[in-house]
């Protein structure tokens, strides 16, 4: 069930060149802000933002817009869920079609963090990628089966998306913020992960990755006990 879902956004979303294109110019355009103003210092948080960005736009955004317009288009989804198998293979089955775009571009920006920082970086960008696409589809499965209305929930999960990756130390370092606030700032789940994957990992990053790791195993676990 789960890969026939796949292969079913695979053909849906991955043959338009000028979509591709578009879904990631706002993070690549970051990148190369935050490489230009800092002097190519925070190369590494801009590449890890992205990624953050990337994982983030497509757990939150994509996802729960693509639930609501599903049950407002066609009545659809009530049709898909209604098929045989478990609930919670079907969401994780959208889950991982609609991430499809952004592997290519988290692909290379993760092999250019794991170059940069050295093979020891690649237990810390695992770990986040993990934890931060796990819970975002949980978020972003939440928002789009509690919400009816596409455009609120666009502007919802516009909002969310804004407030977790643009403002918070997720593109820039941690370090510049005052150092009262860098602990709080980590129970973010889009800073601690872009923490870790830029290498700087603490133990309170390690520990707010595995919480949120956890909360979206729970959320998923609970969404397929009430089906």
């Amino acid at each position: 069930m789960i890969w026939a879902i796949v292969e079913y956004y695979y053909n849906a979303l991955m043959k338009s060149k000028a979509s591709m294109l578009s879904f990631a110019i706002q993070p690549i355009s970051f990148i190369f802000i935050v490489y230009v103003i800092s002097g190519g210092k925070f190369l590494d948080s801009a590449l890890s933002g992205a990624v953050v960005s990337f994982v983030v736009g497509v757990g939150i955004a994509d996802l729960s817009i693509e639930l609501v317009g599903m049950k407002v288009r066609s009545k659809f989804y009530d049709i898909f869920m209604a098929l045989p198998g478990r609930g919670i293979e079907k969401t994780l089955g959208i889950s991982i079609g609609i991430s499809l775009p952004a592997f290519p571009y988290i692909a290379v920006l993760t092999t250019i963090l794991i170059i940069n920082g050295g093979f020891q970086r690649l237990f810390g960008v695992v770990l986040a990628l993990s934890a931060l696409w796990l819970w975002s589809i949980s978020l972003g499965t939440y928002l789009g089966t509690k919400i009816k209305e596409p455009l609120t929930v666009m502007r919802i999960s516009t909002i969310l998306t804004t407030l977790l990756t643009v403002f918070p130390p997720v593109y820039y370092p941690l370090d510049i913020v005052p150092y009262q606030l860098r602990k709080l700032l980590l129970l973010i789940p889009t800073v601690s992960a872009s923490s870790v994957m830029s290498g700087n990992v603490t133990e309170i990053a390690i520990i707010s990755l595995a919480s949120w790791l956890a909360v979206g195993f729970l959320v998923l676990l609970i969404a397929e006990w009430k089906e």
